[in-house]
């Protein structure tokens, strides 16, 4: 059930955030993909132990969506994107802070960081947190 439920959460997900980029599909060829299926490769942008599956890069404003795992305990310190960046939470918990404020992010949960604001991450409980990253522009981070 669980595995079912996150697979539909993924794909529907990608499928919003494509479709509020691109507005409905134009005859490009349809991508589903279950949560077993995901080809996870390790970041080069974060702290080891990131990693991230590649949904899609606009050819054009090279902005992505991704789907990225923290393993339990992972932090990401402060840090500001060269996009504008929207995250919602899949799986587990994401302790955001940006702009003097923190807040603890559940599945469905979303942040949304404008361009040069900066922030970090953490995850919280006992778990990994997997979420969903879109950029308005290529991904980018400046320590």
């Amino acid at each position: 059930m669980e595995r079912a439920r996150l697979s539909l959460l993924l794909v529907a997900a990608g499928s919003l955030a494509l479709w509020a980029q691109t507005g409905l599909p134009t005859g490009r060829e349809l991508v589903v993909k279950a949560a077993a299926d995901l080809d996870w490769k390790p970041s080069t942008e974060l702290p080891p132990g990131a990693e991230y599956h590649l949904i899609r890069e606009d050819p054009v404003t090279r902005g992505i969506q991704l789907v990225v795992r923290f393993p339990s305990g992972y932090s990401v310190g402060v840090h500001a994107c060269d996009a504008d960046e929207t995250i919602v939470v899949i799986k587990g918990k994401l302790a955001v802070k940006a702009a003097g404020l923190e807040r603890v992010l559940g599945p469905s949960g979303y942040a949304a960081i404008p361009a040069g604001v900066e922030h970090q991450f953490t995850v919280k409980g006992w778990g990994s947190c997997w979420y969903l990253l879109t950029t308005a522009g290529p991904f980018k981070i400046r320590k």
